[in-house]
């Protein structure tokens, strides 16, 4: 029998056809034919054993699941999600460079931990075209453009390309007790540091919400 074949009785009937539908009532010809009924038969006590089986597994305090383990699955799958977009880098005749949007996260918040009372939380990251960038700039507040006027290459001696025009939209939360405005704008700095330090590209606007407080 080739691997593409179906396993069927002598009366032609499809084993598998008759597996799907073994809980509903036989047809006429499953009636009639004994070959159907023999395997009807034998399949019913399979499907009674694994149904036996799935409802003992149901009632059995080991086998159920963690209350974390929703949570766990459902956080390797937005990180998943993040992995699949990337952000390009850099590109030439040879090839580009990107990097994936939690690689780019990760970067963040380990700049984030370089400023003492914040934890830093969820992190989305968008991307503009330099077209979209140009326009966008006009709408920049008066502390934004002051902010932006942080240039890397002048603190840190690395030299950024311009790339994507990225937008960091970074939650927090914040010690109980600190100046929250000049903490958020340390964090800023430090990202706007670490982006170009780490990937090579210049970072764009970091908008930073104050979710939360926490006692320290």
């Amino acid at each position: 029998m080739a691997l593409g074949d179906i396993p069927r009785l002598g009366c032609g009937r499809s084993i598998d056809r008759i597996w799907a539908t073994i809980d509903q009532p036989p047809t006429a010809h499953e009636q009639q034919c004994e070959q159907c009924q023999t395997a009807r038969a034998r399949l019913s006590g399979l499907n009674e054993a694994t149904r036996s089986l799935r409802e003992s597994d149901l009632r059995n305090p080991s086998l159920k699941a963690h209350p974390g383990v929703t949570n766990a699955i459902m956080d390797i799958a937005r990180a998943e999600i993040r992995r699949s977009k990337r952000i390009r880098l850099h590109s030439t005749v040879n090839g580009t460079t990107e990097i994936s949007e939690q690689a780019l996260s990760s970067i963040i918040r380990f700049a984030a931990t370089a400023v003492p009372g914040i934890h830093s939380r969820r992190c989305r990251i968008e991307v503009r075209s330099t077209a979209d960038n140009l326009s966008a700039t006009d709408n920049l507040s008066a502390t934004d453009n002051l902010s932006a006027t942080d240039n890397p290459s002048e603190n840190t001696g690395t030299t950024a390309s311009t790339g994507p025009h990225l937008i960091v939209n970074l939650r927090v939360a914040a010690a109980t007790g600190i100046d929250i405005p000049r903490t958020v704008d340390a964090l800023r700095h430090q990202i706007r540091n670490a982006i170009p330090a780490g990937v090579g590209i210049t970072a764009g606007t970091i908008n930073i919400t104050v979710e939360d407080l926490y006692d320290v």
